[in-house]
């Protein structure tokens, strides 16, 4: 990671947290190290409809 924050995924977006341990971008203070997020799920109504796009396994 450079002076910037940015890595080979991009930079860190600062403020977002993830609770899922086995994602790859899931860091130890419970945030998330991925470039970019992707928020999916076509005419969600609630949060609970809504998924994390950018999830990968470790």
């Amino acid at each position: 990671m450079n002076e910037n924050g940015c890595n080979s995924n991009g930079c860190k977006i600062s403020g977002i947290k993830c609770e899922v341990e086995n994602c790859r971008y899931h860091t130890k203070d419970n945030c998330c190290d991925a470039g970019h997020i992707n928020v999916v799920h076509h005419n969600a109504q609630t949060s609970s409809e809504t998924a994390c796009g950018t999830f990968e396994i470790k």
